[in-house]
């Protein structure tokens, strides 16, 4: 380790408007950039309900190979597989969990081909894996269908990867046409499911009835889901060597019970009437932001509950970034690299939380920095 080294590439990240650090949020500001997309995580009323019924331990204390496969982990996998109808297997994270899949099960000999855009826990597995990577455009089935062409016959060993819903533009990859694609060529199919669970209920492959068709299903319970952790839908024979074989199962340690059944909890009523009711005041307040933004003349990406803006410059993100945060709202400009280069943007996540006041005045504070640096 070089510390020299290290000091000129932090100098380097802040010429260049790059450089991240950890900035307090303490609830006071309007937050636009919470991935909790049905506000359930701060839901008193139902943080009420749960402890109440409910006195779950803090710790697991134990891998799952260990203790820590206790009884509420247990149950919220069995309630799952009620659900799904596949076998399922719970994660510490998302990230670990598609990270996991493709290193665990996927090597030299394979082929891999990936959304241009997906996930950065995807790649690190592709990489880890020592796999052949090949990338499609953006949900672009006919350049995915092109690929397949040229490699099937090569490879005996594909899987390919993609998401319901992308983080960074809030756009939709039609998985119904992916799997079409699968009975074609016959190839494996992980999908993630993110930004889509809570939001879609139990999901998009769910709604569709794709369960059957998908090799792994990722869902992550981190944002829809108001939590932590994710859901790996399998057959019985991969879930098993999951268990006997993925790295990042087995050495560690698993999450505490409280997480789990919290977990189970929510799961018990993404279903109901009441998240009904949540997810429909989630997409009025996504089509009342679409109308106030075009409005205003805002150019946008996408067309969902997140909602990409472009400014291209990370100078200009920092500086609206500062002076909105000001004016009480949290909103985070994502930066190159994270996003490609001259596509630094602000992403906004809407919930039912805020309310349409909030929106439209954010709306226009967000006009009024925009007219300033441009």
């Amino acid at each position: 380790m070089e510390k020299e080294k290290i000091r000129e590439e932090l100098l380097k990240l802040k010429s260049e408007n790059n450089f991240r650090s950890l900035k307090e949020f303490d609830g006071k500001e309007i937050n636009f950039s919470s991935n909790d997309y049905l506000g359930i995580a701060k839901d008193k009323k139902l943080l009420e309900e749960f402890y109440l019924n409910y006195k779950p331990k803090l710790s697991s204390s134990s891998s799952r190979l260990m203790t820590g496969s206790y009884k509420e982990v247990i149950e919220l996998e069995k309630r799952a597989e009620e659900i799904y109808k596949k076998p399922c297997i719970v994660f510490n994270s998302g990230f670990d969990a598609n990270s996991s899949i493709i290193e665990t099960f996927y090597g030299k000999n394979s082929l891999i081909i990936t959304d241009r855009l997906n996930h950065a826990s995807i790649y690190e597995g592709i990489i880890n894996s020592g796999a052949e990577i090949r990338r499609y455009k953006h949900l672009d089935m006919e350049n995915l269908e092109e690929i397949l062409k040229k490699y099937s016959g090569k490879y005996s060993d594909i899987l390919v990867v993609c998401e319901t819903i992308y983080s960074m533009d809030g756009d939709i990859t039609p998985i119904k046409e992916i799997t079409e694609l699968k009975k074609k060529y016959n190839f494996s199919l992980m999908i993630d499911e993110a930004h889509s669970y809570g939001v879609y209920g139990y999901g998009m492959a769910y709604n569709f009835n794709l369960i059957k068709d998908i090799d792994f299903l990722v869902i992550p319970l981190g944002k829809g889901g108001g939590s932590v952790g994710a859901f790996v839908f399998c057959e019985k024979i991969l879930k098993e060597y999951i268990i006997n074989k993925s790295r990042k199962y087995i050495f560690t340690t698993a999450l505490p019970p409280v997480n789990h059944l919290w977990n189970l909890f929510i799961l018990n009523k993404m279903e109901s009437k009441e998240f009904d009711v949540k997810r429909k005041e989630l997409f009025k307040r996504i089509d009342f932001t679409l109308k106030k933004l075009k409005e205003k003349g805002i150019k946008i990406n996408s067309a969902s509950h997140i909602i990409s803006i472009v400014i291209g410059d990370n100078r200009k993100i920092i500086k609206i970034e500062k002076n909105l945060r000001e004016k009480g709202y949290f909103i985070y400009g994502v930066k190159e690299p994270a996003v490609p280069k001259n596509t630094a943007r602000f992403r906004i996540s809407l919930n039912p939380k805020i309310s349409f006041k909030n929106i439209e005045n954010f709306i226009e504070e967000l006009k009024y920095e925009l007219d300033i640096v441009f």
